[in-house]
């Protein structure tokens, strides 16, 4: 492949899934339900957070929805007025929550720095929002290394639409197929199809293999065996 940038997900693709938004997600249910255990069952429920283990289920709305879709989901317990806005306010207490909790995946920083030596230019697509995902790769020291970092709030809406990869390869001026989206979810793997650009999914996220092998012309352990993928020294 001759690629010219990559554009990344960010949670379950350069970020510890697991590590950050397990003990973050308990954390703002439990803020959001100001201190009611009843509701704060129901609201775990509503999301598919187990209170038991303090995990996210594989078949969480949080896994790959952005915060208004998480906040649809919690309507049905909570009485939200406005979706969007609460939504908003997700985002912001995620945002304040995943500072402290966020965890890069293991050899990520080596493999950013890696392609970004190797003039790969690089880009972040993710359903958190913009605010959050520079937050996040600040604290991982590996904000530097990305030309455009995109969320679901920045004006060109959510994955699976293909809006961020398209803003992406638009703003570098090179064609989809020079591009590369690497994330772990089918929702990625959706957005990347419909900009057409090719596709790399990991086995880092929630997802397991054999879901993401039809979608992905390249399934990877992790993005640290990315560069030597694109041949990047």
């Amino acid at each position: 492949m001759d690629i010219k940038a990559v554009i990344f997900d960010k949670d379950g693709t350069i970020t510890d899934f697991s590590a950050t938004f397990n003990p973050a997600t308990k954390l703002v249910l439990e803020e959001i339900c100001e201190g009611d255990p009843e509701l704060l069952e129901q609201a775990a429920r509503a999301v598919q957070f187990d209170l038991a283990s303090n995990k996210i289920l594989d078949t969480s709305i949080i896994i790959a929805g952005s915060g208004v879709d998480i906040a649809e989901a919690l309507s049905s317990v909570l009485p939200i007025e406005d979706i969007e806005e609460f939504g908003i306010g997700l985002d912001e207490m995620y945002g304040e929550v995943c500072q402290n909790t966020v965890q890069a995946l293991p050899g990520i920083s080596a493999a950013l720095e890696a392609l970004h030596g190797g003039d790969i230019l690089l880009g972040i697509g993710t359903n958190n929002s913009e605010e959050n995902a520079i937050n996040q790769l600040e604290a991982l020291d590996v904000d530097h290394l990305f030309e455009h970092i995109f969320g679901a709030d920045s004006g060109y809406g959510a994955k699976p639409g293909s809006g961020m990869i398209d803003a992406f390869v638009e703003r570098l001026g090179l064609k989809p197929h020079q591009v590369l989206m690497v994330g772990d979810s089918v929702h990625d793997m959706e957005a990347e199809k419909a900009a057409g650009v090719k596709t790399c999914a990991v086995e880092t996220g929630p997802a397991k293999r054999e879901e993401l092998l039809p979608h992905a012309d390249l399934v990877l352990a992790s993005i640290a065996d990315l560069p030597g993928a694109l041949s990047v020294k």
